[in-house]
């Protein structure tokens, strides 16, 4: 997140604050709301419990996240021209 944060404030600083913003909104979202997001298709099937929001806003980026007791646990904010499933492995869950 912070890196796609630096690389909007190259172009514009205000854009990037405004990301920033949606991204913790989207977190305190999840958190209060974990089931919102769509179960996302892996091709490693125990994977199954991550699940995508968008960041509101910046509809090209994705938020990949799980249930956790008490609210959620945030893996990546990803394009989404991003092949997700290079990114995401086993070793997010951990």
């Amino acid at each position: 997140m912070t890196e796609i944060a630096v690389f909007l404030a190259q172009h514009d600083e205000t854009v990037a604050t405004r990301f920033l913003d949606s991204c913790e909104d989207a977190f305190d979202r999840l958190e209060d709301f974990p089931e919102i997001g769509a179960p996302q298709k892996f091709e490693d099937p125990r994977l199954a419990e991550v699940r995508v929001w968008l960041v509101t806003g910046f509809d090209n980026y994705l938020i990949f996240y799980y249930q956790i007791a008490g609210g959620v646990r945030i893996l990546h904010v990803l394009h989404s021209a991003v092949d997700y499933n290079r990114v995401i492995d086993l070793s997010d869950l951990s």
